[in-house]
């Protein structure tokens, strides 16, 4: 296992289960990764973009985000940004939403364009220059900010006089100016959040790398100065194998969606795209992997289906994929009304409502045009996972156990977030030389026999953690019959 000294655990800052850095030893747990559960569609083709039948390239309008929704306190609204307008190339616009509850949006009049002879719609854009505008693509929140009509910034991406992402900014997500950042050369599959513990905005722009499409990070700390883009993640070797695998399986599935276009000889895989954000003491990468089948009949792109990986890193630079590679957000069968039944792109981030987490992705029921299509064919689609329900070490009948490595903290009530309401979970406090630390041993453990998000850990004499001027130590998890996916301090 991997050791580092001197670790320091933030108060409120949630350990997941995601690597294996704080963690010492193992014995008799496996490790699960969750997949969250798909609510439906969220948003669909917006009533103010009218579907123009008989158009050879298909319908006018396909909803689809790369973006989280923002919550704005002071109007106690969600405000949410879509995109897949058809207009014409210089005008970019995208449409803008509300909501009270994160579940129904409705669109709101802001009278900012004229389309089909009206204002009376809910286009929103970023001015590029004195005749374009461009899609608002990611936005974020950042409340720090001291100047009120700037907390509200976004990236959106261009095609001239190069293929860049520009970036802006708003009072309130409906009026939009361009910042004078400098431009940062992309592909058309950029992706943007906001670290706001440390004040870092993230952006991951698309670049070629050995497979094909892949992504390099750049941040910045000011939303002016940028670091150079540095490529983070790509489809690797190992990919190109499990590919062929996928894509055998899902033609032999009657169930699933079929694409159009398959010529064996150029089955593989590639990064469509790839969000980054932090999420408690780690970084949460969601990446696109786009299973390409083959040419299209007009020789234009490939067409092929998503799912979606969940990997998590430390420092945005190096990535561990979770669960094998296998799918975090699969396709759903066709029959059943589902929109994303070929294609999706993942979530930008994770919001956070209560217990849990809310995932907004895009799904579409189709790549390239069918001979027979559904003019309703895409939306925005919501998933929920429980709090830190990512992944999560499991016990069972025979119990097993999991040690830190030694750590400072700061709070003093240690907190659980577990399923043990058929099992149990005890907890041990050791010196950091392994020794049991008196009071906190394994006849002082009571145990958590609960389903919780938040269950504090209590021994039989004590309550509380002890002093922090004890120096290091190192934490013990009993595990039977149970699930534990996080722990802190407060």
């Amino acid at each position: 296992m991997a050791s580092e000294s001197n670790r320091k655990f933030a108060r409120m800052e949630r350990q997941l289960f995601l690597d294996d850095g704080d963690i010492a030893s193992v014995d008799g747990l496996q490790m699960t990764m969750h997949q969250p559960n798909k609510k439906g569609a969220v948003i669909r083709s917006d009533p103010y973009m009218a579907l123009r039948a008989g158009r050879d390239d298909g319908p006018a309008y396909r909803p689809q985000t790369r973006t989280a929704p923002v919550w704005d306190a002071e109007a106690e609204l969600w405000k949410f940004w879509t995109i897949g307008a058809k207009l014409d190339a210089d005008n970019g616009r995208s449409s803008y939403h509300e909501s009270r509850d994160g579940l129904h949006w409705y669109q709101p009049n802001v009278g900012q364009f004229e389309y089909q002879g009206s204002r009376d719609n809910n286009h929103v854009a970023i001015p590029i220059d004195d005749k374009r505008t461009s899609e608002v693509l990611g936005v974020v929140y950042d409340a720090r900010d001291p100047d009120p009509s700037r907390r509200f910034k976004a990236i959106s991406f261009i095609m001239v006089p190069d293929h860049s992402i520009v970036f802006a900014v708003s009072p309130d997500g409906v009026v939009w100016r361009r910042d004078d950042a400098p431009a940062i050369l992309s592909g058309d599959e950029p992706n943007f959040s906001f670290d706001a513990a440390n004040h870092r905005f993230i952006a991951t722009v698309k670049v070629r790398g050995h497979h094909g499409r892949s992504h390099a990070l750049t941040t910045s700390v000011d939303f002016r100065n940028w670091s150079e883009p540095e490529l983070v993640f790509q489809a690797d070797d190992e990919d190109q194998e499990l590919a062929r695998e996928v894509i055998a399986r899902r033609l032999a599935n009657p169930a699933l969606q079929q694409t159009v276009a398959n010529h064996p000889e150029e089955h593989g895989v590639d990064v469509y795209n790839f969000s980054v954000s932090r999420y408690e003491s780690r970084y949460i990468g969601f990446a696109s992997m786009f299973h390409h089948v083959g040419r299209s009949v007009d020789g234009n792109n490939h067409d092929g289906f998503h799912h979606v990986q969940l990997a998590s890193s430390r420092n945005m630079y190096t990535w561990l994929r979770q669960g094998g590679r296998e799918p975090f957000i699969d396709s759903s069968p066709v029959g059943a009304g589902a929109y994303d039944t070929l294609q999706m792109l993942g979530p930008s981030s994770p919001v956070l409502r209560d217990d849990e987490l809310w995932f907004y992705y895009t799904g579409v029921k189709f790549r390239r045009l069918p001979p027979k299509w559904d003019p309703d064919h895409a939306a925005i689609c919501l998933a929920t996972l429980r709090r830190d329900g990512f992944v999560s070490l499991d016990g069972g009948e025979e119990g097993g156990s999991v040690v830190t490595e030694p750590f400072d903290w700061d709070g003093s009530r240690l907190f659980l977030n577990a399923v043990a309401d058929e099992g149990v979970i005890t907890v041990e406090v050791l010196e950091a030389d392994g020794r049991p630390l008196l009071g906190y041993g394994s006849q002082d453990a009571t145990g958590v026999r609960v389903d919780s998000v938040r269950k504090p850990v209590v021994w039989r004499e004590r309550s509380l953690m002890p002093n922090p001027a004890q120096g290091q130590v190192r934490l013990r998890f009993n595990i039977t019959n149970a699930q534990l996916y996080s722990y802190w301090f407060e």
